[in-house]
Formats: C-alpha cells, structure tokens, sequence
C-alpha cells in the first residue's frame, strides 16, 4: 500500500512540476499556487506513508528536508541580491519535501544538480547567442530537473 501512496504522490508532484516549469519558462515567474499545492503533496505523501508504514521518518526527512533547501536557496537569494527570484525558494519547499522523504542526501544532491543543470543550462544559452551574460534565466526548470535526477539515482 505504501507504493501505491509514492506513486499517487509522485504523480502529484510530476503533474505540479509539469505546471510550473510552463509558467517558469513563459514568464519567469512561479505561482504560489503551484509551489504550495507542490509543497502540499509533499507533506502528505510523507505523512500517509508514516502512518502506513507505522513511523515518523518519512515525515522528518521531508520537514528537514523542505527546511534546508529553503533555507539555502534564501540565503542564495539574499547573496544575489534578488537574482534568485523567491518563487524558487518556495519551489525549494516542495522539492525537498519530496526529495527529503528518500533522505536528506538526496535532498542535497538534488540541489546540487540544480545548480550544475542551470549553470549548463546559462552557459548553453550564452554560447548559443539566446543570453547575455546578465540576462535573467528561469531557474525553476533546473532545480525540476535536479530534484528529479536525484530521486532516480536514489531508486537505482
């Protein structure tokens, strides 16, 4: 019963994701509505599979994990000097909810991806002549995309 919870929840999260990359790469920016309903499917996967599975870990590890890559992703904001748009720390919620319910270590290294797949993804779009090098990218996608990278290396 607890896989069938992880892929209705994964489906949620896939389906939210699928939402805001659209909107991220339309108009820079991440609705609320998504990043919470993002966020939300997160926390009740963890919390049902808690209760299925008869222990708390899930629900930490999702806490913790929404916590720290918020929190990193705020104070990577603050050091860009509103760069970093906060629609991505609240993406930052959600994805590491759902990563953070596999561990805190693939909550890190979906971060970590993301910064390597939107660096790659800025270089790209500079040498390709579609930026400058002070133009403003989404960032959304790329963290999308870590997080998921993250959860298939932690099933594998």
């Amino acid at each position: 019963m607890v896989h069938v919870v992880l892929i209705g929840g994964g489906l949620w999260g896939l389906i939210c994701c699928g939402c805001l990359w659209r909107w991220d790469a339309r108009e820079h920016r991440l609705p609320n509505r998504w990043t919470g309903l993002l966020a939300l499917g997160g926390f009740v996967t963890a919390g049902v599979v808690c209760l299925l599975a008869g222990t708390v870990s899930a629900l930490i590890g999702a806490v913790l994990g929404a916590a720290g890559y918020a929190l990193s992703m705020g104070v990577l904001r603050l050091l860009s000097r509103g760069q970093l748009g906060m629609g991505d720390v609240k993406l930052a919620v959600g994805l590491g909810a759902y990563t953070g319910l596999w561990g805190l270590g693939v909550t890190a290294v979906a971060a970590l991806l993301g910064v390597v797949l939107g660096g790659l993804a800025a270089l790209g779009a500079v040498v390709l002549g579609r930026a400058r090098i002070d133009s403003s990218l989404p960032y959304g996608p790329p963290m999308m995309l870590g997080a998921f990278g993250a959860l298939v290396l932690a099933a594998t």
